[in-house]
């Protein structure tokens, strides 16, 4: 009979090859590192649990006709060991939108054994699918704030790749920094703050500091170094978003905080995660800033968290509705946490770093 189960290894050759041919090229042939990938991030990695699997549609004459990835976290509530099911990759044969697999799809992953499930960047449709299923929209999530550096750069290299023009891109380059100009000095971050100092931030590191960071949060990621050794490593192999940059901030011996972003040169920069006690998030902002300028970086992009309003507020950022970030849970005190910002989930924590539509995979 049809219907929904867990995605076994043996599925992956057919869902990669639904995948490449839905969401990335439109050609039945997927590259040779995909099926790799999928492997790695949904049946290796150190927090893959059987209970909360990704899952396929199969047809009755064993076709895969959509698949949802599951990628699951280890939380920490009001000192009570969690789990958070991430919904990752969604999708379906188009020549089957008769048979609701989406929804379907969704709605069990929806009912699984998770306390807690979110994603990250979900369209409209994805956004009315949750919301008939009891989900929410954290909507300070869906905001993304924005800091231009080389502003002429930044909105001209958007509007090219909106329109799919990759010649006139390549030709308009040479205008770019002719338009910055005039913006140069109004534009420019300040100078990284003097009596601060800089090193990698590692698994290891980022586990013994997330104590002072969190401050009186009561919902968090419970790390362990296993799980973040993978996951840097996979995150630093996503090339496509830029460098990956792990920095830990400290001032006469004493940790500020931290930031974890993909810094790219003459393009956008991405920021996963930033993390202080409330009186140093502007230092690490401001050092995150003086970072991406001189890398090149045409502008640097977030999501908008709670302990980021007020600092944000006053360094020349702009605001932007992006893609939702829509959580759902049936417990009331976690779903309160979330939304009245008691919870320091990030961009580090779900799908969003993930190369899986924007790496080539040769």
């Amino acid at each position: 009979m049809s219907g929904i189960r867990p995605l076994e290894r043996d599925d992956l050759p057919q869902v990669v090859e639904l995948y490449e041919r839905t969401m990335r090229s439109g050609s039945p042939t997927p590259p040779p590192g995909l099926l790799g990938y999928f492997e790695r991030t949904l049946l290796d990695h150190p927090w893959a649990e059987p209970d909360v699997p990704s899952l396929v549609y199969e047809a009755r004459d064993g076709r895969i006709l959509g698949f949802l990835g599951s990628h699951v976290r280890r939380l920490q509530f009001d000192g009570r060991r969690i789990r958070m099911g991430c919904s990752g990759q969604l999708v379906s044969d188009p020549e089957q939108r008769r048979l609701a697999i989406g929804a379907k799809l969704t709605r069990s992953y929806l009912s699984g054994p998770q306390e807690l499930t979110i994603t990250d960047g979900a369209t409209d449709v994805v956004h009315e699918m949750w919301v008939n299923l009891g989900g929410h929209a954290a909507h300070p999530g869906s905001l993304a704030w924005t800091r231009l550096f080389r502003p002429g750069r930044a909105v001209g290299d958007r509007w090219l790749e909106r329109r799919g023009n990759q010649r006139s891109r390549r030709l308009a380059r040479a205008a770019w920094p002719l338009l910055d100009r005039p913006a140069r000095l109004i534009a420019r971050p300040p100078a990284r703050p003097t009596d601060v100092e800089a090193d990698e931030l590692t698994p290891r590191a980022l586990i013994e500091h997330q104590p002072h960071a969190r401050g009186d949060a009561r919902l968090w990621v419970d790390y362990d170094v296993p799980f973040l050794d993978w996951l840097f490593r996979e995150m630093a192999a996503v090339r496509t978003r830029g460098t990956l940059t792990c920095r830990l901030l400290r001032r006469d011996g004493h940790i500020l905080g931290w930031y974890v972003a993909y810094m790219k040169p003459h393009g956008l920069s991405e920021v996963m995660q930033i993390a202080a006690a409330r009186r140093e998030v502007g230092t690490v902002l401001d050092w995150l800033f003086a970072d991406a300028w001189r890398s090149g970086a045409a502008a640097i992009e977030g999501r908008l968290e709670p302990a980021l309003y007020e600092p944000l507020s006053g360094r020349r950022c702009v605001l932007r509705y992006t893609t939702r970030a829509l959580f759902h849970t049936r417990d009331p005190e976690l779903a309160a946490a979330i939304s009245l910002g008691g919870a320091t989930l990030t961009r580090l924590d779900g799908e969003w770093w993930m190369g899986h539509h924007t790496e080539p995979f040769r």
